[in-house]
């Protein structure tokens, strides 16, 4: 029987005989482990950058899309702003065709023809309200015209309805005056004084009687001067009177009166009969 202490010396060699050191396979197994951690981990943070690269691309390429609809927006709102624009100046072109169409103008009209046209416009209104003032002025003074001629009128008629004086004192005493009055209808004969008359009408004038009798009578008188006392419209009777009395040889005078009025002999009063 083998004692303790050989027993212990023959498990020590045994248990040195038999030992295996796994220190290798486990640093190799360590740096494996390290190594796939490691691989891992770049995967995993590749593919994280991977797909915020796509991410940011993306949000670029959404903004650059939003941008150029922003810009599609702008540009078509203002192609609409031009638009209307177009009908309006179309519009505005069609209205000034009507317009000129209606002035006998043609479309085609240029705009210096167009202000030549206008600047004469202006003027014809200018002349337009210039006559209307003169016709308003020569209205006016149409108006003061009218009530100075019947002013005037209204004096001529008074005038004409005036008494007329007979006032023999120019003749001297000399000479006896006889007195015919000349009307448009008739012939008056006055004896010296006014006193007395013969009216004849002027259809009978050329073959009356009595104005042959006072006319022998007044050249009886050596110192009888005939004066004709003519109205005014009694010319032609004057005329047609007055040829008579050359014919029998009767001196005349005439004496146009200024009016229609009565004839006021007071001034005869003093003459011979």
């Amino acid at each position: 029987r083998a004692s303790p202490g050989a027993i212990e010396m023959m498990r020590r060699r045994r248990r040195s005989e038999f030992t295996v050191s796994l220190f290798p396979f486990l640093s190799v197994l360590a740096c494996v482990i390290g190594t796939l951690t490691l691989l891992l981990a770049a995967v995993a943070v590749g593919a994280m950058g991977k797909r915020s690269l796509e991410k940011v691309h993306l949000l670029e390429r959404m903004r650059s899309v939003e941008m150029f609809l922003a810009g599609g927006r702008a540009h078509l709102i203002e192609l609409e702003a031009q638009l209307v624009e177009q009908e309006e100046r179309t519009q505005e072109e069609e209205e000034l065709g009507r317009r000129l169409y209606g002035l006998g103008l043609s479309r085609d009209i240029s705009l210096q023809e167009l202000d030549a046209l206008l600047e004469l416009k202006k003027e014809v209104l200018e002349l337009e309200s210039s006559s209307r003032q003169l016709e308003e002025e020569e209205k006016s003074l149409q108006s003061a015209e009218s009530a100075r001629q019947s002013e005037l009128q209204t004096r001529a008629a008074e005038r004409l309805r005036t008494p007329i004086v007979i006032d023999p004192t120019g003749l001297g005493k000399d000479w006896r005056p006889f007195l015919v009055e000349c009307t448009k209808d008739y012939l008056e004969l006055y004896r010296t004084r006014g006193d007395w008359s013969i009216r004849i009408p002027a259809d009978q004038l050329a073959r009356n009687a009595d104005y042959r009798k006072y006319l022998k009578r007044v050249r009886a008188i050596h110192d009888s001067l005939l004066i004709f006392l003519i109205r005014p419209g009694g010319v032609a009777v004057f005329m047609e009177a007055e040829a008579i009395a050359y014919r029998h040889q009767v001196r005349n005078a005439k004496l146009p009166l200024p009016g229609d009025g009565e004839l006021d002999f007071k001034h005869m009063a003093g003459q011979r009969p």
